[in-house]
């Protein structure tokens, strides 16, 4: 462990460095499940999260606009699809308002092609999309984007690729994957509900949350919160894809979340939350916003329960330190020893904003660092139904367990919709208890589960850099090019290339 000791200290010197300034007021994002601090680098434009980056409908004036209404608006769609000013114009627009309300809806066509090359091979991919988006007073919102996706080429470079997360379905014709996100949700100041479908991300992170990752295909949720003064309650309940087959179908797989934020001031907020991931049934209890899930019959369930908490102080408006922990099992008389079922994730990290490089005035400069430590077996669950999963993938920490980890990240805004991200990580991970699918039960059968031991870094260490960058270029209104790639360095060391080009009207 010696050779660990000086990249974590040297993490965490720069973590106290920035809080030293004083705390001050600052505004805050006041959701539990929309973080401040996300990653701004992407592979691929469909791999931002819509629940997140959908902004509110535009129109132009009141009564309905589309693309070939007239000669007049027909030319005027041309001429903007190929100009280097702001888009105004899209498929459909919409405006009513009178007294009492004001109701506006966008309507948009999306075509994009891809190309990705890797050792493994390479394909091309054409994707069109949909998406509709309304709002009745700034309050209620209904939105949806539904894409399809087909890819030609090597099924081994579809594998890697960012536009697969789960469902896909191969034909003779070539492989097809969907997507559909959207939303029913009322929003005002002290009370929020919506339901949908989508991804979350619990906590500020950078490199995936160690609580709920949203780096997974869209799910079905509700959702739920109140805000009132300094205390805000959230509920989320998710309805998820089982992993395997059971009786030839998949079976019924539920998430549920909830969690109490305390802001004493606006720079500073406390949290703490339970979530459990269960299945066969619909337990009415895991409806419930406010209740100590831990107790009580959940005791002998195999519902698998987590609790979880942290911080975020804001010094100043350019500045945001956190940190998040994830208990994935409590047993506090064995917490401080070696015991396998010690199981926990530790997250921390800083975010600052650098407005002296600021070329775009929409968007500031940032630079973020993040440590992230997961013990040995974290995630892991021994009822398949209750797994930390969704469709195959993890909605735990993306990187696994067993590991250390450190990230940094750079985003540079440029001028004409332009912008430049940065990715580097440096991962320590061992090979034991380092996987959400494996089954502990396997590793600690029932004569030694009570006293085996793990410790971190277990099995075959592994280390390994990560180099990720994307330029995209959005010079003109309705259109946005993104040239990336992904190096991998370690014991296979690994390039991929990825080029895509999408529009939009």
């Amino acid at each position: 462990m010696s050779r660990f000791v000086k990249p974590l200290a040297l993490a965490l010197c720069m973590l106290l460095a920035a809080s030293i300034p004083l705390l001050a007021q600052t505004s805050f994002v006041n959701t539990a499940f929309f973080p401040d601090v996300q990653s701004r680098l992407f592979l691929n434009q469909w791999q931002q999260n819509e629940t997140y980056s959908t902004k509110s409908p535009h129109t132009e004036d009141l009564g309905a606009r589309f693309l070939l209404q007239d000669f007049k608006t027909t030319k005027a769609s041309f001429l903007e699809l190929v100009s280097l000013k702001e888009p105004k114009l899209s498929l459909l627009q919409y405006s009513y308002a009178d007294s009492s309300l004001r109701y506006d809806m966008e309507a948009n066509a999306i075509s994009q092609i891809d190309f990705l090359s890797a050792p493994v091979g390479k394909y091309s991919a054409h994707t069109i999309g949909l998406r509709v988006n309304s709002s009745l007073n700034s309050k209620f919102r209904a939105r949806a984007t539904y894409s399809n996706t087909r890819f030609h080429g090597d099924r081994e470079a579809m594998a890697v690729s960012p536009l697969v997360d789960g469902y896909q379905i191969t034909m003779h014709t070539g492989t097809y994957t969907d997507k559909l996100n959207g939303e029913l949700s009322y929003n005002d100041k002290h009370f929020s509900a919506a339901l949908g479908r989508g991804r979350f991300q619990i906590g500020n992170s950078i490199s995936g949350s160690v609580v709920l990752s949203d780096r997974v295909s869209e799910y079905d949720y509700a959702l739920l919160e109140q805000r009132f003064g300094q205390f805000s309650f959230s509920f989320l309940h998710g309805s998820l894809k089982a992993d395997t087959l059971k009786d030839g179908r998949f079976p019924a797989k539920f998430a549920a979340v909830h969690q109490v934020t305390w802001q004493p001031k606006p720079s500073l907020d406390f949290f703490y939350g339970e979530s459990v991931f269960y299945g066969n049934r619909l337990d009415f209890s895991y409806l419930l916003p406010a209740n100590y899930w831990r107790v009580g019959k959940y005791r002998s369930e195999p519902d698998n329960l987590n609790l979880y908490g942290g911080m975020n102080i804001r010094p100043d408006e350019n500045w945001t330190l956190y940190w998040t922990l994830l208990l994935d099992e409590l047993t506090p008389r064995k917490f401080f020893s070696n015991w396998w079922g010690n199981k926990y994730a530790f997250q921390t990290g800083a975010a600052c904003d650098l407005p002296i490089l600021n070329f775009n005035p929409r968007e500031k400069p940032r630079l973020a660092l993040e440590f992230t430590a997961v013990r040995p077996w974290t995630y892991t669950h021994y009822d398949n139904i209750a797994m930390f999963s969704h469709e195959n993938s993890s909605l735990g920490y993306p990187k696994g367990s067993n590991l250390l980890d450190l990230t940094a990240e750079f985003n540079l805004p440029l001028p004409l919709r332009m912008r430049w991200d940065s990715q580097y990580s440096l991962t320590w991970q061992g090979s034991e208890g380092n996987d959400w699918r494996v089954n502990y039960r396997d590793a600690f059968p029932t004569e030694i589960i009570n006293q085996a031991e793990a410790f971190w870094l277990d099995g075959e260490l592994s280390r390994t850099h990560v180099l990720q960058n994307a330029l995209r270029i959005g010079v003109f209104t309705h259109h946005d090019f993104l040239l990336a790639h992904r190096s991998t360095f370690g014991s296979q060391n690994s390039h991929i290339f990825y080029a895509n080009w999408q529009t939009f009207f």
